[in-house]
């Protein structure tokens, strides 16, 4: 897809040239693959990174409010975020291994209501899918995906809480 829009903006340009036509009809959309980055949380704002092919951009995006990064001649993207939390206490990678063995403890206990396991067992599939996307460092959270051209592609984030008040974010890029 990579040498296809190289091949699509070389043929353009020198038809342009050629026709001694003009650039400015031309945008940087006619060229360009967009990555829109939702924020679902209620109160969360998050820096989130964009990582393209050939470079990164790190956007600021209020909680319920969205971003949209803008790609040249790019095949894949990663979305990372970090920490939710002041990160105090350790790594995020730590703090979501902690959250994890509790909710786990949660659901053998004996003592436990049925509306706390089920509570748990829900949030041990969101706490394990942060830590699934943890492959970089034990800092940032990340989830990737193929750009496709004329698609707008979609991510969303939103930070959520354990059962213990450890804060973690759900990331998709799907």
């Amino acid at each position: 897809m990579f040498s296809m829009k190289l091949l699509l903006a070389f043929s353009l340009l020198t038809g342009v040239f050629a026709q001694e036509c003009s650039l400015a009809d031309l945008g940087v959309e006619d060229f360009s693959d967009k990555v829109v980055v939702t924020n679902r949380s209620t109160a969360a704002d998050a820096f989130v990174a964009v990582k393209f092919n050939h470079g990164q951009v790190t956007v600021y995006i209020p909680a319920g409010k969205s971003g949209t990064v803008i790609a040249l001649a790019s095949t894949d993207y990663t979305v990372k975020v970090t920490n939710p939390g002041s990160g105090e206490y350790g790594t995020y990678r730590d703090n979501l291994l902690a959250a994890r063995d509790w909710l786990l403890d949660v659901t053998i206990s004996a003592n436990a209501t049925d509306s706390a396991v089920a509570a748990a067992w829900t949030q041990l599939v969101f706490v394990q899918a942060a830590l699934d996307q943890m492959t970089d460092s034990a800092k940032v959270q990340s989830c990737s995906g193929k750009l496709k051209t004329d698609v707008t592609s979609q991510a969303t984030l939103e930070r959520l809480k354990a059962s213990d008040g450890t804060p973690f974010w759900a990331l998709d890029c799907g």
